[in-house]
């Protein structure tokens, strides 16, 4: 990670600033008020509270002094999943000079790995679901403790990694490996290792980490558990490539070992959301052709979590069952799983260059195992193994918390239409664009109904998607004239980082063109501009457009991977009018004189909280509505959050509807404050925690 001196410089040129307010927001502590929450940043520089490169210089020491620093970047780079720079430079994977200006060969040797996979939507998809699956696995040997391998789920709580990571462990006998008992506390597998972490302690892991043990070891006799099966590596492996006896398919290097918990069946976040799962080995592969690409999610020389991507080169002979290619890969990377484009697992890296094989056609190529042949071996030892594997998972769990933090969560309790319609949204064909938050009473005490509580539910949702959060509140809504609406369009390429936004259409001195321009000219222009960026960085994708009607495809169109949300809080103190509304209508794509809406814009997302705009009031197809009423919530909401959260723990067999209702009615005659409307969602969310701990959800 960049030192602390040189961060600042890197923020300001490769993070937009709705990113780092976004990564800002999320770690703050639990109970920070909403009236500290705004404008956070800006005044720790009150007196250039506009200046992003006195903002960030104030940012960054403020976080270290907190202790804040690495749990900042760690969201950081969740929150850039289409920012390969970024990411790359906080993983150290890009070097970086003293102005923060990336090396200019690294970005080269990113791009060349990188650039042509962001155009298949496929494949950036299934690597960003696969990069929670993959684990650095530590070793706590007292002589050298440390990372020494890596490893991946194929089931909620099977890891799958070289065997030689963990043959110390180990026992060969003549119906095959024992586990040794005592492994269980020297072996650690750690998830979402984004970034560097000073020194690490598998007892006190930096935050962010995720870090699961092996199952517990049977008592009587004495004797690991946690190996579900194994095959030895074979002696030539890492040596050469003509590989002599045993048969090389009866020596694949690979150990499956049951975790002590269903972390596949978890969300990623404490928080829910996006269900974590995991590489499902439900049947063989198509073998990779020479020239086709290999991609490894790996953890090399004990370092963070990286991508690689190189050729597939060649195969031993029949029985095919090594691979060799041109991935970069280093000590740690054993156990990596291997990608191809499409992406499927293919194999798992197991071996580097072959140390007796000079001069041959792969003497430089590093070497995996067929996936197809571990598949083949578990059919017949081990296939309730693959019945696992093969389970189906879902993808998204209801968000029952706005922190990932699982020591301080804030549950969030109702909200279920506002949190499905947000859920629905984040696809990218989604007709419907507009979320509208009212209260159902303007006047209702609790907390102002807590409108403005959804603008914190939509980034905890966008934490782990390609979007943009960018919010605008009833005070700088103020600040943009009515006749120059298009101060309001420079602003928001500002926060997003457009650059220098060229090309505005020149302003009509017609009064009767205005209008057009407002509505039209302004609106397809900015799309424009969303679409240039997009397609610089990759993030573009070309789809078959299927008619709804008739079925069969209707063209191709472009998609943006990367959609902005704009929030508008508090719309009625201070409603769009004259231009600015025709702007923002035109925008959204509810005016009369709309043209059919562009790519660009058909990436914008809108949550407008207040009420319903008059300009949107009429085109009911284009908006969903959500009314908060806290007041009505009760026993219901109390059941739907702790099932969320139970689920979200992959926990679902003890959740118990009896149970969580006695807790409830326990809540009601302990918690004094219920009674209060001004306390009582409050108390109500405070009794979440204990009672996910009275039910051994939480410690």
């Amino acid at each position: 990670m960049p030192t602390q001196a040189i961060l600042p410089k890197v923020l300001n040129l490769y993070a937009s600033w709705a990113v780092i307010t976004a990564a800002v927001d999320a770690i703050l502590p639990p109970d920070t008020q909403p009236s500290d929450r705004k404008n956070y940043i800006e005044r720790l520089a009150p007196q250039d509270p506009g200046n992003k490169v006195v903002l960030t210089e104030a940012l960054v020491p403020h976080l270290a002094s907190q202790g804040w620093l690495e749990r900042f970047c760690v969201e950081l780079i969740s929150r850039s999943q289409t920012n390969a720079v970024l990411r790359g430079i906080l993983s150290d994977q890009i070097a970086v000079n003293a102005d923060g200006v990336a090396d200019q060969a690294n970005l080269q040797s990113l791009n060349n790995k990188v650039q042509p996979f962001l155009v298949s939507k496929t494949f950036f998809e299934g690597m960003e679901a696969a990069r929670y699956r993959v684990c650095a696995i530590w070793i706590d040997d007292p002589y050298e403790p440390g990372f020494k391998g890596t490893g991946f789920l194929i089931g909620a709580d099977l890891v799958l990694t070289a065997r030689h990571v963990v043959e110390r462990f180990l026992v060969p006998g003549p119906a095959g490996d024992v586990a040794l008992a005592g492994a269980e506390q020297s072996l650690a597998f750690v998830f979402d290792y984004w970034a560097p972490v000073g020194a690490f302690a598998v007892a006190a892991p930096p935050s962010g980490l995720r870090v699961v043990r092996l199952v517990a070891p049977r008592e009587n006799p004495p004797a690991g558990r946690w190996l579900e099966w194994s095959s030895m590596k074979h002696p030539d492996d890492g040596r050469t490539h003509l590989f002599g006896p045993p048969p090389i398919d009866q020596r694949l290097d690979c150990a499956i070992v049951r975790l002590a918990e269903r972390i596949g069946a978890e969300s990623i976040g404490g928080g829910g959301g996006k269900l974590r799962g995991w590489q499902r080995l439900s049947a063989p592969v198509r073998p990779p052709r020479p020239g086709s690409a290999i991609a490894l999610l790996q953890h090399p020389s004990a370092g963070p979590q990286m991508f690689d991507k190189g050729d597939f080169v060649d195969s031993d002979p029949d029985p095919s069952t090594r691979l060799f290619y041109s991935t970069n890969t280093n000590g740690g990377s054993s156990g990596s799983p291997c990608f191809d484009a499409t992406p499927d697992i293919v194999g798992f890296h197991n071996a580097g260059h072959p140390s007796a094989y000079p001069n041959r056609p792969t003497s430089l190529c590093n070497q995996g195992v067929l996936i197809n042949q571990v598949i083949a071996r578990l059919s017949v030892e081990k296939p309730g193994l693959l019945l696992e594997s093969s389970a189906v998972f879902g993808t998204n769990d209801g968000l029952w918390s706005l922190s990932d933090d699982r020591q301080k969560p804030e549950p969030v309790l109702g909200r279920v239409d506002f949190k499905e319609a947000a859920f629905a949204m984040f696809d990218s064909h989604a007709v419907q664009r507009v979320l509208v938050v009212s209260e159902q009473n303007a006047s209702g005490v609790p907390g102002k109904s807590g409108k403005s509580f959804s603008t914190r539910i939509l980034r905890a949702i966008a934490r782990r998607r390609p979007a943009i959060v960018v919010e605008f509140s009833a005070e700088e809504m103020k600040e943009f004239k009515s006749d120059r609406p298009e101060d309001f369009l420079l602003e928001l390429g500002r926060r997003i980082d457009l650059g220098e936004m060229r090309g505005m259409p020149e302003k009509p001195t017609d009064e009767r063109q205005r209008t057009r321009w407002w509505a039209n000219d302004l609106p397809a222009w900015f799309g424009r501009l969303l679409e240039d960026r997009a397609k610089n960085a990759g993030l573009t994708v070309s789809e078959t457009v299927i008619d709804r009607t008739t079925g069969p495809a209707a063209g191709q169109e472009l998609v943006l991977r990367e959609l902005v949300w704009i929030v508008i809080d508090d719309i009625h103190k201070s409603p769009p009018d004259g231009g600015l509304k025709e702007l923002i209508a035109g925008m959204i794509g509810v005016t009369d004189t709309q043209q059919v809406l562009g790519p660009g814009l058909k990436s914008m997302r809108w949550l407008l909280i207040g009420h319903i705009p008059d300009f949107v009031r009429e085109y009911t197809s284009q908006y969903k509505h959500d009314v908060v009423a806290y007041d009505t919530i009760g026993i219901e909401a109390w059941k739907s959050c702790i099932r969320a959260a139970v689920s979200a723990a992959g926990a679902d067999g003890r959740y118990n509807d009896d149970t969580v209702a006695a807790l409830y009615e326990y809540s009601k005659a302990t918690l004094p404050d219920l009674a209060d409307p001004g306390l009582r969602l409050k108390t109500l969310a405070g009794g979440v925690v204990p009672a996910l701990k009275a039910i051994k959800v939480m410690q």
